[in-house]
């Protein structure tokens, strides 16, 4: 085992590194890392048109990842598998959204919206051609 001084092992750390001193005789310290500039994630939008139930793949590895809006058309698997297909299908989307926090949004009968979890999906009222005033 190597002994290393506390002051050189704070100087281990790449970033600027704060140590709050009012915890000197307690069993731990404090650290404060400061994150600079760092840029915030990248956030995809991506479109989907499953086919079949195997084409969930890559739409699962999005919802994973946490920062990809998936607008998914499932029409084509209500229209070939049947409706029991497309349970297993959004079964199967469900399943990861719930595990990544996401939120899943049946949008229409063709489409499902997926979302992460820090993106807020609020329904809202449909309006018309009559009301619509541009």
């Amino acid at each position: 085992m190597v002994s290393l001084p506390f002051d050189n092992f704070l100087n281990i750390f790449k970033k600027n590194v704060n140590v709050d001193s009012s915890n000197q005789g307690s069993d731990y310290i404090e650290l404060e890392v400061d994150q600079g500039d760092k840029p915030m994630p990248k956030i995809f939008v991506k479109y989907y048109n499953m086919n079949k139930f195997e084409d969930a793949s890559p739409i699962l590895n999005d919802i994973r990842s946490g920062y990809t809006l998936s607008f998914i058309k499932v029409k084509e698997i209500r229209e070939k598998g049947g409706v029991e297909e497309l349970k297993r299908t959004i079964s199967k989307l469900k399943k990861s959204a719930d595990a990544a926090e996401a939120q899943i949004i049946g949008v229409d009968e063709d489409y499902l919206l997926v979302v992460p979890d820090f993106v807020k999906v609020e329904k809202g009222e449909i309006l018309g051609n009559q009301d619509a005033k541009f």
